[in-house]
């Protein structure tokens, strides 16, 4: 009887232990998944809320400040200009016959009377035409993306945001772009495309009716 008690006893403090060595890291794992995405929420905010007083009256023209940025995996801030309802990305991709567009598709939050800044969080993909670099697209789609519409308008110098994998170029049509391992991410098909690190810095500078958002480890476009 006693042998029996210490085997019960045995079985259940073992079952116990796998119990504790496969929840715990689980409940870390889950808990930093979600204080990383968080995070970027929260910078977001603090992103258009930086903006917003930027474009107040009383601050002058040319005043210049630096605000971080961070980006999950798959994520983008993208802007779309007032009355567009897309943004679209051609990317000129060093390798022959491998050129394509990105088509993201603005959020139905977003009205056509202002611009519109939003964070691409959750994005759905569709894939067409692969294979010959002619009309070959990456469509993007995120109707849950967080989104705040803009009195002045935003612009870049130059889509070409973060380091390059096997790509020459982006041109940003309707607005812009600024991603993190968004287009490599959405297909094995995608192997042309930029990628910012998770933490970077970007200047905004107010231009007369516009705010012009510069990349702070890039020298600046003449």
């Amino acid at each position: 009887m006693a042998n029996n008690k210490k085997g019960l006893m045995l079985k259940f403090l073992t079952t116990l232990l796998l119990a504790i060595i496969i929840f715990v890291p689980a409940c870390i794992f889950v808990s930093k998944f979600f204080s990383i995405s968080q995070q970027a929420e929260t910078n977001f905010l603090e992103f258009v809320g930086e903006i917003k007083e930027i474009e107040k009256p009383t601050v002058p023209i040319n005043d210049q400040r630096v605000q971080l940025l961070i980006l999950d995996d798959k994520t983008a801030l993208t802007y779309f200009e007032k009355g567009a309802t897309e943004v679209i990305v051609e990317v000129d991709a060093a390798a022959p016959y491998t050129d394509y567009t990105i088509h993201i598709s603005k959020p139905a939050k977003c009205s056509s009377a202002k611009g519109c800044l939003c964070l691409i969080q959750k994005p759905e993909f569709d894939i067409t035409g692969w294979g010959l670099g002619i009309d070959d697209k990456v469509k993007v789609t995120d109707n849950s993306a967080a989104c705040y519409e803009l009195d002045t308008s935003l612009a870049v110098a130059q889509c070409n945001f973060g380091q390059a994998h096997s790509v020459n170029s982006y041109t940003c049509k309707n607005g812009f772009f600024i991603e993190r391992y968004l287009a490599g991410g959405s297909s094995w098909t995608v192997g042309a495309y930029y990628e910012l690190p998770r933490r970077s810095s970007f200047q905004l500078i107010k231009e007369g009716t516009r705010i012009v958002l510069q990349d702070t480890s890039k020298p600046k476009t003449p």
